[in-house]
Formats: C-alpha cells, sequence, structure tokens
C-alpha cells in the first residue's frame, strides 16, 4: 500500500479577503444604525445663584436643595426620596412656574447623583436648574 505523502502535508491557505468582507459589512451596518446627532444635554446654569437674589434683573422664586455624601437629598431641612422631590417640585411649579431650583452639593457628592437629581428635577418640568 503506497501513502500520498507529498499531499497529506500541503495545506491549503486560509483567505482573509471573506474575512475582510465581513469586517467591512458590520462596520457599514453600524455605522448606518448609529445615531450620533441624537445626545441628550442638560442646561444649566454653572454660575451660581443666591437663594432669593435677583436673578436677570427680576426677583425670581428659587428653591433650594441640598445634595449630601451619603446620597440624601435636603428640601430646606427635610429628607425627601427622588419620587417625593419631583412631586414637590411639580406642586411648586403649579404656583410659580418660573422658579427656580438651585442644587447645593456637598464636595464629596458622586457626579452620577448630581445628573440623577437633576434628571429627576427635568422630569417635574423644572424650567431652570443651577448648581452652587
Amino acid at each position: 500500500m503506497r501513502l500520498d505523502v507529498a499531499r497529506r502535508g500541503r495545506r491549503h491557505p486560509i483567505s482573509l479577503t471573506p474575512l475582510i468582507d465581513v469586517v467591512f459589512i458590520l462596520l457599514l451596518f453600524f455605522m448606518l444604525a448609529s445615531h450620533f446627532d441624537q445626545w441628550r444635554a442638560l442646561a444649566l446654569d454653572a454660575r451660581g445663584a443666591k437663594v432669593g437674589a435677583a436673578v436677570s434683573g427680576e426677583a425670581r422664586a428659587a428653591m433650594l436643595l441640598r445634595l449630601h455624601a451619603d446620597a440624601r437629598i435636603d428640601l430646606s431641612g427635610e429628607s425627601l426620596t427622588p419620587a417625593q422631590l419631583e412631586q414637590r417640585v411639580e406642586r411648586a411649579l403649579e404656583r410659580d412656574p418660573e422658579l427656580v431650583v438651585v442644587i447645593q452639593s456637598a464636595p464629596e457628592v458622586e457626579l452620577q447623583t448630581i445628573v440623577s437629581t437633576i434628571d429627576h428635577l427635568v422630569s417635574a418640568g423644572a424650567p431652570e436648574v443651577r448648581l452652587q
């Protein structure tokens, strides 16, 4: 019996062309499926404001909100949950639609806590949010 050694040692090279085609198709798919122009932005006035101070030349009502390092939210010394905060802001906006919400945070407060609080305020309908 004779074995064909020459055929066994010879391998067909793997072609990279189909792999490159698949990568380009995936790249094209993700480029067309992505939306790069729909970034959410939060409008903030980072100048800070004193509660009850004149804003733009006229006196406007302001609500002072304090954020603590342990993620507590205080409104006039009363601890609130995010859902309670939204309800309070909605009620305050019924009385004064141009209410300014001033956030005063401790230096140890995480950025995510501040952004989450701002999200709750925006979803409650607060027209102006300021950081102090």
